[in-house]
């Protein structure tokens, strides 16, 4: 059981750092916070926003860098990414938000990064996703798993401490990374330059920042649109990315926002990329999961998490059906496989990369490492 204050005024008399430490280690080994008084948490908070709080809507980095999507409380799943791709200080991080939220370990995977970010501010960057905004995870977790773990004051310091994160980040200029989506709105780099991060609920929900958040893109010949599956923000189509590649002078979007069946999914121009890091999401679904690797030459590459079935939880009449899936899947049966990835653009793509767009350089692709993982079905794309 927890040891719990309170009150976050009587600070610990122990250094911060000496504290993140302790806490890391514990997240690691113990998979849990307790045993850390609520004054210790509220400490950490405390420094984080210290970190977070003079760093801009937009944040710029350069590569090597790893780049996460939705991780949603799974922790376990968390510490195997970091074990596979290394962590910083030696790995660069990028997190495309929604760390809370629909899995049990919120609280720890929040924590766990928070400790990151003080350890190695230049290494750990975090994104807000549109579950760190305090009306979504009210109702889908985190504001449960708080008032069970701890208290629902240091729900609401959290959702204070989401405020301060940033909204999209550009790596070297040549890709633009967000949680959800684009926005008709960004016109220039200047538009998200000028980004202010919001600091109130209704703030959310409007302007670029809402779209930056919620967005998703369609498969239909349009521009923008209504999102009417989430029924707020925008969906883009290929006309969409392909203007704003051209305004923005990039090679493509990353962003996270949805389940997709092998982890990340590429838009057919490969203009567009989403990524999904939380394997068998919520225990059921049998995705996938990856995280995107950009070098400093700006060749990508994928650590993907792969589903494997647990066959002692699938009824025999189907079971033959499952594993035919599985096995197309991962015809490898060895933990660890590796296989080429196609080149990103078509000779359309190439010869209209040198008509005179202002679009960057197409992005060079490198091979993919895949990792077997539990799971109990077979993959399938899901609206979050």
């Amino acid at each position: 059981m927890s040891t719990r204050s309170n009150s976050s005024a009587s600070r610990p008399n122990e250094n911060v750092l000496t504290l993140v430490d302790r806490i890391i280690r514990r997240i690691k080994v113990h998979k849990t916070c307790e045993g850390f008084t609520d004054a210790q948490l509220y400490y950490v908070l405390d420094e984080a926003h210290r970190v977070l709080e003079p760093l801009p809507a937009m944040i710029d980095i350069e590569p090597p860098v790893i780049i996460f999507g939705d991780v949603h409380g799974q922790l376990n799943d968390l510490l195997r990414f970091a074990d596979i791709v290394g962590e910083p200080p030696g790995a660069q991080w990028l997190l495309l938000g929604d760390y809370i939220d629909r899995c049990k370990k919120g609280l720890e995977v929040i924590m766990l990064l928070l400790c990151l970010k003080i350890k190695h501010p230049t290494r750990v960057h975090m994104l807000r996703g549109n579950h760190e905004c305090q009306k979504t995870n009210r109702i889908y977790g985190f504001y449960a798993e708080m008032k069970m773990k701890r208290c629902v004051p240091m729900w609401l310091r959290f959702n204070k401490l989401f405020n301060e994160l940033p909204l999209c980040a550009a790596v070297s200029r040549r890709q633009l990374c967000m949680h959800g989506g684009i926005s008709q709105s960004i016109q220039t780099w200047q538009s998200l330059l000028d980004l202010k991060k919001p600091h109130s609920i209704a703030e959310c929900d409007e302007g670029i920042a809402l779209d930056l958040l919620w967005a998703d893109p369609t498969n239909e010949s349009c521009d923008f649109k209504f999102n009417q599956n989430r029924c707020t923000s925008v969906v883009f189509g290929d006309q969409a990315l392909k203007d704003i590649c051209r305004k923005l002078g990039i090679s493509m979007v990353v962003r996270a926002h949805e389940a997709v069946a092998e982890g990340h999914s590429m838009q057919p121009s490969n203009r567009l990329c989403t990524l999904f890091s939380a394997p068998n999401y919520c225990g059921n679904d049998g995705n996938s999961a990856s995280v995107m690797h950009v070098s400093p030459a700006f060749k990508l590459s994928f650590t993907t998490l792969k589903p494997r079935l647990n066959e002692s939880a699938v009824a025999p009449e189907i079971l033959q059906k499952l594993k035919s899936y599985s096995e197309v899947k991962s015809p490898n049966q060895q933990p660890v496989r590796r296989y080429s990835v196609s080149e990103p653009s078509t000779k359309a793509d190439a010869n209209n990369n040198n008509t005179g767009s202002n679009e960057a350089p197409p992005i060079t692709f490198g091979s993919e490492l895949s990792v077997v993982s539990p799971a109990l079905s077979p993959a399938k794309e899901k609206k979050k």
